[in-house]
């Protein structure tokens, strides 16, 4: 295979940090497939989620960030540290890294890691250690307690970060560490990136911040190097919506070689160019929904980009199409969506035969239509409203107080970064925020998800057309119903928004009118109701039908029930939508306690 452009480093991301990454072996597989396509690293670090941190106070949802991603100190515990942080678990997230790069030994393979730094460690550390304290990480709207991290210009805090370094980089041969700052439990301090606003120790005040990020990467290298190896490094703080931090970009003149903050280098260039089509964030909890229009694009990108290092992020797919796709790419580079959709029919016809490619490509496309309309509504993926917010399994009722424990155990402590209960019963507050609120909020991004669900549903009879003469039929019969899926999960927070919409423009004080007047007809609001409620209902039971029998083959779950937390859905998720769609009904006249009702 032809080596991808003239990058020093191609990186593959197999392990979704969502994910089940404990299995070794899907990973052998996957770094197989990523050698034979000519990758040259696999992120190793991915590491069981630290549901410990959550655990200390259920009563405060700021930590699932954090307990999502990796942090050096999950993996190696500092002896200064060995009375805080809990050492079984470190020592399995290390004895897995060691079992992963035994793998990677076998293809070929060096390693690369991915942190959150500086994450934050338990107050404990702080009363016992004070000099050690440095910024509030926390997000202040979405935390009940404060969380910082640790100083980066403290000299004890670096010796533990280069210590900690030279054990894994003994353990794992590494070459390159992406450090993601400033979000999910991690942050600098006296940086205006942190979601507490510029905070820190007096001690490091007036200690320029390119100056602490330079030591703070330097003493990586230095771990790295007591190991015997030079690592690559950067970081990054510019995320999401949040506003570019730009006062950090004064390090760059600064930087040694083979370092980058914010995506440039010490010659205004990128370190790195990543190619990651955002599964986690828009379609999933849905398996297998390929974007490879958007995925053939960004490997172009990269391809023109003067970036010295690859990432490529996969996620699983039926069609094995994130390798195939890449080493098509790399034997025969694209330069126009021209070529784009000519190599993506060549792939076609591999996978479905040259009489199908043509209606393939056109599924594959209407999908990428797809997402470009449902990332208009901002709403920031799936994961964020139906599985953070349990909007797919949690009854929409208009008195949600008054649920019993049974109607409400099973969603109810899931609910992600709601601090009280009137947040929680809120179907649009996300993340303690509301991207859409409002009649026209909700009619444009209800138009939107109508595009959406147009397009998805394009694709669906293209792939069951496919399915008509292919000889893997099967695959694609189960593609559609995954995108017949994917339109329940839309129609969801179609019913979500509206609901709530009406709920913000009910008056809960005020007594519904009783009157005998005849004819006399109902409140508008009373009809949307119980149509919205009956839609609710009735999708609830087409994804019961879709899913049923074959939850795991559908959707992204939990590897146990035990292990349901609020990124996971439970595998006992066909259960809890029956008792979803009971609770509906068994609420369904409670609109009447609100508005006037039809006297005709």
């Amino acid at each position: 295979m032809k080596k991808f452009m003239k990058k020093k480093m191609t990186v593959f991301q197999i392990t979704p940090l969502n994910t089940d990454v404990t299995d070794l072996k899907k990973f052998e597989t996957y770094a197989a497939r990523a050698a034979k396509a000519g990758a040259t690293h696999i992120i190793v670090t991915e590491v069981e989620k630290s549901r410990w941190i959550w655990e200390r106070d259920l009563s405060d949802p700021y930590p699932n960030w954090g307990m999502l991603n990796s942090a050096l100190f999950k993996i190696i515990v500092p002896k200064e540290l060995k009375s805080y942080l809990p050492q079984d678990y470190a020592d399995r997230n290390f004895a897995l890294i060691k079992k992963r790069c035994a793998i990677l030994k076998k293809y070929g393979l060096k390693a690369a890691a991915y942190f959150a730094e500086p994450f934050y460690l338990p107050e404990e550390v702080y009363r016992d250690h004070p000099d050690w304290r440095g910024p509030r990480c926390d997000h202040p709207r979405r935390a009940t307690n404060y969380y910082y991290s640790p100083c980066m210009d403290n000299p004890e805090v670096l010796a533990m970060y280069r210590s900690a370094m030279k054990r894994l980089c003994e353990a794992a041969e590494i070459d390159y560490v992406y450090l993601h700052t400033n979000d999910c439990g991690a942050g600098i301090c006296h940086s205006t990136g942190l979601y507490d606003g510029p905070n820190g120790p007096e001690s490091c005040k007036n200690i320029p911040l390119a100056q602490r990020i330079l030591g703070y990467f330097r003493v990586f290298r230095q771990g790295a190097a007591d190991a015997g190896r030079d690592i690559f490094i950067e970081t990054n703080s510019n995320i999401g919506f949040k506003a570019d931090e730009s006062v950090m970009d004064a390090v760059w003149p600064l930087l040694d070689d083979g370092m980058a903050v914010n995506f440039k280098n010490n010659k205004g260039l990128p370190l790195s160019s990543l190619v990651e089509v955002n599964h986690e964030f828009t379609y999933s909890p849905v398996r297998c929904i390929p974007s490879y229009f958007e995925y053939l694009r960004q490997l172009q990108a990269a391809f023109e980009s003067e970036s010295t290092i690859l990432k490529v992020y996969t996620y699983d797919d039926d069609l094995d199409g994130f390798f195939t796709l890449y080493e098509m790419f790399c034997e025969h580079p694209t330069r126009s969506f021209a070529d784009r959709a000519a190599l993506l029919k060549k792939f076609a016809a591999k996978v479905a035969g040259a009489r199908n490619a043509g209606a393939l490509v056109d599924a594959w496309q209407a999908i990428d239509t797809s997402l470009k309309h449902f990332l208009d509504t901002c709403i920031e993926g799936f994961s964020w409203t139906s599985v953070n917010q349990r909007l797919i399994n949690r009854p929409f009722v208009l008195f949600p107080e008054e649920l019993d424990e049974d109607e409400k155990s099973y969603w109810r402590p899931y609910l992600f970064q709601a601090v009280d209960e009137k947040q929680a019963n809120d179907l649009l507050n996300n993340q303690n925020t509301s991207f859409i609120r409002g009649y026209y909020a909700v009619f444009l991004a209800s138009k939107c998800l109508q595009k959406m669900r147009t397009q998805v549903e394009t694709a669906r009879k293209l792939y069951l057309k496919v399915a008509e003469t292919a000889e893997n039929a099967d695959l694609f019969r189960l593609a559609a119903d995954r995108l017949s899926l994917l339109n329940c999960f839309a129609k969801n927070y179609l019913h979500a928004m509206k609901f709530q919409d009406i709920v913000d423009s009910t008056d809960y004080s005020e007594e519904p009118e009783i009157s005998p007047q005849w004819p006399l007809d109902a409140d508008p609001r009373l009809l949307e109701y119980e149509r919205l409620t009956r839609a609710e209902i009735d999708n609830t039971y087409e994804i019961i039908r879709l899913i049923e029998g074959r939850e795991r083959e559908m959707l992204l779950l939990a590897p146990t029930a035990a292990l349901e937390d609020i990124f996971w859905l439970s595998p006992e998720i066909t259960g809890q939508l029956r008792v979803k769609a009971n609770t509906m009904l068994n609420h369904q006249l409670d609109g009447k306690r609100l508005y006037r009702t039809n006297n005709k």
